[in-house]
């Protein structure tokens, strides 16, 4: 749906200071969130890496042992 049609329906956007308020956030909330967010963005890109890398390692190792 449009941005149009959700209007018609009654729907009401909010920005992020009303979206604190209701979520029961503040400045504690936020805090947390700029802590929490640079370390499991970190975590999420090393585990998009080291696991495919990982797995190709374990593949390539097992062929060479396989060949053997």
């Amino acid at each position: 749906m449009n941005k149009l049609e959700l209007n018609n329906l009654g729907v009401q956007e909010l920005n992020t200071t009303e979206m604190s308020k209701i979520e029961g956030g503040g400045f504690l909330n936020s805090l947390l969130g700029f802590v929490v967010t640079p370390v499991t963005n970190a975590v999420d890109a090393i585990s998009t890496d080291a696991f495919p890398f990982l797995a190709k390692t374990v593949t390539n190792v097992l062929n060479l042992v396989r060949n053997l």
